[in-house]
């Protein structure tokens, strides 16, 4: 176990329905006795699918997972809506839906493809003055949430059988696939809710490769564990790399900076863009910025070994 508790990387969990993202965390917490660990964004209750964990100095990386795009693929229902826009939620409207053809939907679909901005619903565990939006729903409360900016890559039809329909969508960080149900349904001239939600993918991480948080218990008892371990620089192959030498490797590590003159073959990159180091073993060391005023690198997170 002392090599699992002291790994760091990310673990590709498939969570299954009615786990909350925290109980995810706290099971591979008990299970691993890891320091520090967290997830790569919340999946409601109701969700299932792809939910990075961060183990030990990964935990650092995490948003790289957190500000990358998502897919997911969604069931809703027409003609009703609840008060958290899904199906943990209380039914409070109903409305007819016969009327609405395939055609209807694609062409609402198309129309909010182009939606830019999003309000948060009161159910969600965005934080309002430290106290989490979904208490305050559950007291019957209502805030005012700030508007965020979001981006739809696709969205495609693949089912479609009244009251029901489900969607599979590409979208960004901060997407909220329950307000897209609710608006969907307005946008048909009746009610919509989500009634599954799947994540197919977040970031690098896809569910092919996930696996599923009840299978944990075997893998540890197996020790079989450490072949689903990921490294850090998983999240990172999109970065330029930048080779240490040993010397190079403890001006990094003990914060001094990196001059381009003393690099053989010096590379200039943008300014403030994030390099990977890697030391003479191939072993990331961390991220560094590049500074184009001092032409100098310089430590911004690492890896402490």
């Amino acid at each position: 176990m002392n090599s699992i508790n002291t790994t760091n990387g990310y673990i590709n969990i498939n969570k299954s329905i009615d786990w909350t993202s925290n109980d995810v965390v706290r099971k591979l917490k008990g299970l691993l006795g890891v320091k520090k660990i967290g997830h790569g964004g919340t999946l409601d209750p109701l969700a299932t699918g792809v939910l990075p964990i961060c183990l030990n100095s990964a935990t650092r990386f995490s948003e790289y997972i957190l500000h990358g795009s998502k897919s997911y693929l969604a069931s809703i229902k027409l003609g009703e809506s609840t008060d958290t826009y899904d199906s943990h939620g209380k039914v409070i409207n109903t409305k007819d839906y016969s009327f609405i053809t395939k055609k209807h939907i694609q062409d609402a679909l198309c129309e909010l493809k182009n939606i830019q901005f999003q309000i948060a619903p009161m159910y969600s565990a965005l934080k309002h003055n430290g106290v989490p939006l979904y208490k305050l729903a559950r007291e019957g409360k209502t805030v005012k949430r700030k508007i965020r900016e979001i981006k739809i890559y696709k969205i495609e039809l693949i089912n479609y059988n009244l009251p029901f329909l489900t969607l599979k969508l590409d979208c960004s960080h901060g997407f909220y696939v329950r307000s897209f149900a609710n608006d969907l349904g307005e946008k048909l001239g009746s009610l919509a809710h989500l009634v599954s939600l799947e994540r197919t993918r977040a970031g690098v991480f896809e569910l092919k490769n996930s696996i599923k948080i009840d299978d944990i218990d075997q893998y540890v008892k197996n020790g079989d564990i450490n072949n689903y371990i990921m490294p850090v620089d998983y999240t990172l192959k999109h970065l330029k790399n930048f080779s240490c030498d040993i010397s190079q490797e403890k001006m990094a590590r003990t914060g001094q900076k990196i001059s381009l003159s003393s690099i053989n073959k010096p590379i200039i990159y943008d300014d403030k863009e994030d390099i990977v180091a890697y030391s003479e073993q191939n072993m990331m060391i961390g991220l560094l910025t590049f500074s184009k005023k001092d032409l100098e690198l310089k430590a911004k997170k690492i890896i402490n070994n």
